[in-house]
């Protein structure tokens, strides 16, 4: 994995943590109930759980079980900036909320280093720096 790693002062991440839940808040009608990666209390655990008792449950029944998985781990390496402000604009997010995320997201300025060398600095067009 090799997106940008942010590390935050106390402040920008306790305001970082108010915003995700205002904002987790307002999504939650519009996230499915059988979602269980980056939603608070679930995860790939209680998601095998949901689904071996759902398998336990078709089999004594004699019911076809299909399933299919996807992994999404590396999606926030190469997520579309534009595609991400229109998504939440029709999720209802506007205003200065949304600016101020775009501004967060557009001409972040990242440096590579490998051991004692580093790039010169360059502008990341996608992705959602890991550590925020």
């Amino acid at each position: 994995n090799y997106r940008g790693i942010t590390s935050l002062c106390a402040a920008s991440k306790l305001f970082e943590v108010l915003v995700g839940e205002y904002m987790l808040h307002n999504f939650k009608p519009h996230i499915c109930s059988d979602q269980h990666g980056f939603f608070p209390r679930r995860s790939v655990t209680t998601n095998l759980l949901d689904f071996t008792s759902f398998a336990i449950r078709n089999m004594e029944q004699r019911s076809q079980i299909d399933a299919v998985y996807t992994d999404l781990k590396a999606a926030f390496d190469c997520l579309n900036h534009s595609i991400l402000v229109a998504k939440l604009s029709k999720l209802g997010i506007h205003g200065s909320l949304l600016q101020w995320l775009l501004s967060y997201l557009k001409n972040r300025s990242l440096v590579v280093k490998i051991g004692s060398v580093s790039s010169t600095p360059f502008v990341c067009t996608s992705g959602v720096p890991q550590g925020s």
